[in-house]
């Protein structure tokens, strides 16, 4: 069993206070000695010290923030798993480049199991302020995906983690299949005008890279049903976005049929490295309860979306199932800063995996699992991982909201 997790180097809290412990309270009496004479040492001393007592107890978990690794590192101590436990960083993008890492682990059979995520714990004041500098922060107050107002972006926190296993395997072991992971992609922007500058070019070869990889033709009639956007809601993000989607998906016109599109920022605000598996466990789950998810604030969208063929919704509604027999399909995107890109297409688990009672469960999930067979394409499922689910009899592709898990076929 391997660990793959999406983690930015940011500035942590526990990192701030160390460096805060180990230098800043040195310059604070440096330079209260230099500005006051009269302070003894004994003053200066019990000054350091009520200075560091406010930043908390030493705890060996920060070392946590210090190395980057030690996220996956911890899973598999703490679990005792003996696969490759690593970290990758590629910005907003890292959790699907993540979840590439681990569909590769499978498909070359080094791994059985893959947990594969992303983490983002950082509500630091110097974040918010570097965001704020460059003018990504919504002045609005308002994180609004695709809106033709959109201002900027809303930081949040949060860890999703996926299980991915190859479909025999999570069918062999009873898992409930959330999902299929049908093919990933990921492609960067080469020379662009600017590395604040998102390129649609470096988009459209991770988009297509996915897609030929799961051996389908994105503009057929009924390739995608649903479309989670990166959705950042800064103008620039938005824009490039969209004119990605019209060039592999096409537009409006022509037999392929409309779908929806929407982001999970709108929701849970912009989640960095854990971005992409939050727009990936949402994907998931409206493919197990054949649901489509309204984004929030969106009632003016974006002119360029009418040169997509895709739309959004206000509340969600039922995904019926296409009258051409192909299964129901999405498509997750995850751009990250600096110019690299992912995406993922998922596929809704045949119901002989899912079971019977797949689309009872309740409760929301943050994670899935997958499998894979060496050469076949790769599907997320979802077996039982939560020490607190209950046991329930279930086929093998569906992602469950209990269970927490997303397999791969």
């Amino acid at each position: 069993v391997g660990v793959v997790l999406g983690r930015g180097g940011y500035l942590t809290p526990g990192l701030a206070r160390l460096d805060q412990r180990v230098r800043v309270t040195r310059q604070l009496t440096r330079t209260l000695r230099e500005l006051l004479p009269e302070l003894d040492e004994e003053r200066l001393t019990r000054i350091q010290a009520a200075f560091a007592g406010q930043l908390g107890p030493e705890q060996p978990e920060s070392a946590i923030g210090l190395v980057p690794n030690l996220a996956a590192s911890r899973l598999a101590n703490r679990l005792d798993l003996r696969g490759p436990a690593y970290t990758v960083d590629a910005a907003c993008a890292s959790s699907l480049v993540a979840v590439d890492h681990a569909v590769r682990e499978l498909g070359s059979g080094r791994c059985d199991v893959v947990l594969a995520g992303g983490v983002h714990h950082c509500h630091d004041i110097t974040l918010w302020s570097v965001f704020s500098q460059l003018g990504a922060l919504s002045r609005s107050q308002r994180c609004r995906p695709l809106h033709r107002a959109a201002d900027g972006v809303l930081i949040g926190e949060g860890t999703g983690v996926v299980v991915l296993k190859r479909l025999a395997d999570a069918e062999r072991a009873g898992d409930r299949v959330y999902a299929l992971v049908s093919g990933t992609g990921v492609a960067g922007d080469g020379r662009s005008a600017s590395l604040f500058s998102p390129d649609s070019g470096g988009q459209v070869r991770a988009v297509r890279q996915a897609w030929e990889s799961a051996g389908l033709d994105p503009r057929a009639a009924d390739s995608v049903g649903l479309l989670e956007a990166h959705g950042t809601a800064t103008p620039a993000g938005d824009e490039a976005e969209l004119a990605t989607l019209a060039e592999v998906f096409g537009g409006p016109g022509g037999s392929a049929r409309r779908a929806v599109i929407g982001s999970v920022k709108s929701m849970i605000g912009h989640t960095m490295p854990a971005a992409g598996v939050a727009g990936l466990i949402k994907a998931a789950l409206a493919l197990h309860h054949g649901v489509l998810p309204p984004t929030l604030h969106c009632d003016e969208p974006h002119p360029a979306l009418a040169r997509t063929r895709f739309t959004p919704l206000d509340r969600a509604r039922p995904w019926e199932v296409p009258t051409s027999g192909a299964p129901r399909r999405a498509g997750v995107n995850a751009f990250g800063f600096g110019g690299i890109n992912a995406h993922v297409v998922l596929e809704e688990a045949p119901r002989t995996a899912t079971g019977p009672d797949a689309r009872t469960s309740t409760g929301p999930s943050s994670g899935a699992s997958a499998s894979t067979r060496p050469g076949a394409r790769t599907r997320p499922t979802t077996p039982r991982t939560s020490p607190t689910s209950r046991t329930s009899p279930t086929s093998t592709t569906g992602l469950t909201e209990p269970e927490r898990v997303l397999r791969l076929g």
